[in-house]
């Protein structure tokens, strides 16, 4: 099975991916095993065994989880939010095809009703088979509805209330329709789509190379809910510590004692997120900051976030 040539290099006698995470700087992959390489109707995908961090998936040529570290990406994503609610029934996640966010969320005993919404029904079936480690069955379970769709178009459609919506997407590219699920227009729709004690969470890209674009995510959640809160985690096959945003309707995700958290996580089985990390996820630094109080862009529908 031959590589993507964009991508791909031989070194030292070593198939190697080179994944660009800005113009002058890329993260080196040395691959030990190809597991899967080919095309779905939206995006090209390579898994692969990497000699680093393991089985390793990659969309378009950009390292979406790995078997190392996962788990400290989706922890991060789903749990402070799924804890700033009181009692989270019904759950909506846009994306997250691998299946490890789900699996997180299945995890809160309060979980009733999943509904999962993705665009590319074969990226799901693919990492079924070659991923199950990451949704360790959790599309088996009866509590969840998988749709195949545009996740914009079900978040307006819907008429469903859900207590907590998790936006587990690709970044905001040039050229990608997830330009339109970081706008001022979608997140109203996202709150609308919420229930009264509601909470919203996506990931926010790097803050290393996309402040800019993290900041403006910030900046636009906080035109539609009156509770937005940035936070961050290092993952290391992302070679930086990436973003997140939570937004809520009425409860402050730093307001969570650490007796309700240790309460609340006892029996969740997780390797990552405790009350200490949760302290330590929502501090961003000063000069960081300082930084984002120079950036004012507001992403609309007729003036979207791109990450050229």
């Amino acid at each position: 099975m031959s590589l993507d040539k964009r991508m791909s290099t031989w070194h030292m006698g070593r198939l190697w991916v080179t994944e660009w995470v800005s113009p002058k700087e890329a993260h080196m992959h040395g691959l030990e095993e190809i597991i899967y390489e080919g095309r779905t109707k939206y995006q090209h995908v390579l898994i692969a065994r990497t000699f680093a961090f393991g089985k390793t998936l990659f969309l378009d040529g950009y390292v979406q989880s790995t078997e190392l570290d996962e788990a400290i990406y989706h922890e991060a994503l789903v749990h402070p939010a799924m804890l700033t609610h009181p009692s989270p029934r019904k759950v909506a996640i846009i994306g997250g095809g691998e299946g490890a966010t789900l699996r997180e969320v299945l995890k809160h005993r309060s979980v009733e009703r999943v509904v999962m919404v993705d665009i590319d029904s074969e990226l799901i079936e693919l990492c079924k088979k070659f991923l199950p480690e990451w949704s360790k069955g959790a599309f088996d379970d009866p509590r969840v509805e998988l749709i195949f769709s545009d996740g914009r178009r079900f978040i307006e459609e819907t008429g469903e209330k859900f207590d907590v919506i998790i936006l587990d997407l690709t970044d905001p590219a040039e050229g990608t329709p997830g330009i339109k699920l970081y706008t001022k227009e979608f997140y109203e729709a996202v709150y609308n789509a919420l229930s009264e004690d509601g909470v919203a969470v996506t990931q926010a890209t790097s803050i290393r190379y996309y402040l800019f674009a993290f900041t403006a995510i910030r900046n636009t959640l906080s035109k539609v809910f009156p509770k937005v809160r940035p936070y961050k985690i290092f993952i290391p096959a992302f070679l930086c510590e990436w973003g997140f945003m939570l937004a809520s309707k009425s409860r402050d995700p730093l307001e969570l004692s650490e007796e309700e958290i240790r309460e609340r996580i006892r029996d969740l089985d997780l390797i990552f997120y405790d009350e200490e990390a949760h302290r330590f996820l929502f501090w961003i630094p000063k000069f960081v900051r300082k930084k984002m109080d120079e950036i004012d862009l507001v992403s609309t529908d007729s003036n979207p976030l791109i990450i050229y």
